[in-house]
């Protein structure tokens, strides 16, 4: 409002009544000169040293947890300030429990807004709860202040970066579920008895026999007994899972936006399920997705493990994941496959089975692998794959009220009946 002309005016205001002798023009104009270089001071300075920053109780959580969020503003200087308007840019899909919240221009965002009033040196805190109910890498940030003098008459606005995130790892549920194949010998599992033994893992020693080779021999042993030792091998079953994650509905699309929200979050919530259950049971799992991170152009993939450190790196993959596709899911599974030790049982996660994928995983069945296939989507039949299980979960929307993820055999196409079990080996 106080711009170069108006102050002139308010100078020449202030001449006139000072040589007119005119008393309530002059305090007039005093007045308002005074409002303008008060005006003009909290213009330039309202927001110099004003702090806001955020502290999150956690920057991962559970889903169903409650996250506290602490903000807190300071204003570190002599002027203070009759209004300071707060606006924290944040997901639209998580929400505190109270405060002002609006949506923001920009799509998929919301706003927490405040309005407080700073004394000198004041500091002011805003404690938040943020219920986790869904998945996801939830960001905050920028962040807007705007303040100006008591009048109304000049404001200043400024954004600062300030972004953080907040990663909701899905929902994890029993399962329930016969159990998966696990056929192969060369793993870490001892079993009772087994026809094939693992040359990588020595029990112990004893007394050569004919016929036993010369990499047979336990040299150590053969020293220390002064005798001929043959090494005693333990029989183990293969326990490497690879979970592969398919995001897009339809098996012949590669990049894409297109997707059934409530099919995706089941399909995902299976993934996280299926490999805290395999943890749980002591083996060792993967996962490979045509899913992507925020800000990444990258296929997810987390490699074989069984450590503590295992259920944690996957949540967290399958936190962050966006609802994008990159590639078909055909060609990651060929791709993934090659790097997966002999024998190892993969399952797919998948809303349906089309003919790419179809061949593709019959190729790996011919390799060696066991392969179950998850079916989360909404129809209600699919082709028969010689040497594959098929399981299914129905209805999608079920992971949001479920107790458990029971898996089901799959109703075959054209048949009225499920897809027959057959008992594998069992741990």
């Amino acid at each position: 409002m106080f711009g170069p002309g108006m102050l002139v005016a308010l100078l020449l205001l202030l001449v006139v009544s000072v040589a007119a002798r005119l008393d309530a023009l002059f305090f007039l104009a005093v007045a308002l000169l005074v409002a303008a270089g008060l005006s003009r001071i909290w213009e330039r300075y309202c927001l110099s040293r004003i702090e806001y920053r955020r502290w999150f109780s956690r920057h991962e959580a559970e889903f169903g947890d409650t996250v506290e969020v602490r903000i807190e503003i300071v204003n570190r200087k002599p002027l203070p300030l009759s209004w300071l308007e707060v606006e924290d840019e944040m997901s639209e899909a998580l929400r505190p429990a109270h405060g002002w919240v609006h949506a923001s221009y920009r799509p998929h965002r919301a706003v927490l807004a405040s309005l407080i009033a700073l004394r000198p040196y004041e500091r002011v805190r805003r404690l938040y709860q943020f219920p986790c109910e869904i998945r996801g890498e939830h960001t905050f940030g920028p962040v807007s202040l705007r303040s100006g003098d008591l009048f109304g008459f000049a404001t200043r606005e400024e954004q600062r970066d300030l972004s953080e995130s907040l990663v909701v790892y899905p929902r994890v549920l029993p399962v329930v579920t016969p159990d998966l194949p696990a056929r192969h010998p060369l793993g870490d599992l001892r079993v009772r008895s087994w026809l094939f033994e693992d040359v990588t893992r020595i029990a112990g020693a004893r007394d050569y026999r004919p016929g036993d080779g010369l990499r047979r021999i336990h040299w150590p042993a053969t020293v220390r007994t002064q005798r001929l030792q043959s090494k005693v091998l333990e029989s183990t079953t293969s326990h490497v899972i690879a979970l592969l994650l398919n995001l897009v509905t339809d098996d012949d699309q590669g990049w894409g936006v297109r997707f059934d929200p409530e099919v995706v979050e089941m399909s995902i919530v299976a993934t996280a399920s299926l490999a805290a259950w395999a943890l749980d049971r002591g083996y060792q799992v993967g996962l490979s997705t045509n899913g992507t991170h925020r800000m990444s152009w990258r296929n997810v993939g987390v490699p074989p493990a069984r450590d503590p450190n295992q259920l944690h790196r996957l949540l967290l993959a399958l936190g962050k994941l966006q609802p994008f596709a990159l590639g078909r899911f055909d060609e990651m599974v060929r791709r993934e496959a090659r790097d997966l030790p002999f024998g190892s049982t993969i399952v797919a996660v998948t809303s349906g089975v089309g003919a790419n994928l179809a061949a593709a995983l019959m190729s790996l069945r011919a390799r060696g692998h066991s392969i179950t296939v998850v079916l989360t989507g909404r129809d209600a039949g699919v082709p028969r794959i010689p040497g594959v299980r098929l399981l299914t979960i129905r209805p999608p929307e079920s992971w949001r009220t479920s107790d458990a993820l029971v898996l089901q055999p799959a109703v075959l196409a054209g048949s009225r009946d499920p897809q027959p079990i057959v008992a594998e080996a069992s741990r």
